[in-house]
């Protein structure tokens, strides 16, 4: 890891995004059977990284999804920190244990990196404020292919607190980058962080305008339909695998991303 990095870093989301491959095959470190939760926490000189497990099938995770939200905190003002339900049931499941963990082998103020792709991504936001507020120095937070994780008031206490060195990278037309959007028309889903953006057109792009996404959108569906034909429909799905961001990242050649215009 390149431990002075401040903001993104490609050497950093590539360690990431290695660690949360290795997620899903890996013994954890940490588990909870009920929820199946599982955390792998690596040891590396001058630092630890700790990678959820997501979800192994995108489609089952968007059939599946419930969008009800629960109250997280409030805050002084009564605004209600709300997060998804079930992402709330598989950190709480889970973090007394990791903290305790964390809390051995973690000496002052060693730096902790925090990552997951998809459902892994979601824990990843969640517990990395908490690890905060209990005093770990959170370096870093680089998430693939997550979901939105609460509301309004949820991102504004987040990015408060860790959004500048939150990275959150999508791979094209990933759709569970995309959900949950509701429950309500007045207070929906918000994405927390930085988003780093892997467009369908190649590159690498850091807080994409509209008209980059417009433009990635419409070369995928030529991709989906045009050249792949309609088994292209699936795209969107396929685009999730986590193989795709690790394979992405390492054919990067960039060492930071372009700002969009």
């Amino acid at each position: 890891m390149n431990l002075t990095a401040t903001t993104f870093d490609l050497v950093n989301a590539r360690e990431c995004a290695a660690a949360s491959a290795a997620a899903y095959s890996a013994r954890p470190t940490v588990s909870n059977q009920v929820t199946d939760t599982q955390a792998l926490v690596i040891e590396q000189a001058g630092c630890v990284i700790i990678a959820f497990r997501g979800t192994s099938n995108a489609r089952d995770f968007v059939t599946d999804a419930k969008f009800f939200r629960e109250l997280l905190v409030e805050e002084a003002n009564g605004d209600r920190c709300e997060v998804h339900r079930g992402f709330l049931a598989a950190y709480e499941s889970i973090i007394a244990d990791l903290g305790h963990h964390l809390s051995c082998i973690v000496a002052g103020s060693r730096p902790v990196y925090i990552t997951g792709h998809s459902l892994g991504g979601a824990l990843a936001i969640l517990v990395a404020l908490e690890l905060k507020r209990q005093g770990f120095n959170i370096a870093q937070v680089y998430t693939f292919g997550q979901p939105r994780v609460g509301n309004a008031a949820f991102k504004r206490l987040y990015d408060f607190s860790l959004g500048a060195s939150t990275f959150r990278v999508v791979y094209q037309e990933d759709i569970v980058a995309r959900v949950p959007h509701l429950p309500s028309v007045t207070d929906p889903y918000r994405h927390v962080g930085l988003e780093i953006f892997l467009p369908s057109f190649g590159g690498l792009i850091a807080a994409p305008s509209f008209v980059r996404l417009l433009a990635s959108d419409a070369w995928g569906i030529y991709r989906a339909f045009i050249i792949s034909k309609f088994t292209g429909a699936m795209d969107p799905i396929h685009d999730h695998k986590m193989v795709n961001y690790t394979t992405a990242l390492a054919d990067s050649q960039l060492s930071t991303p372009r700002l969009s215009t």
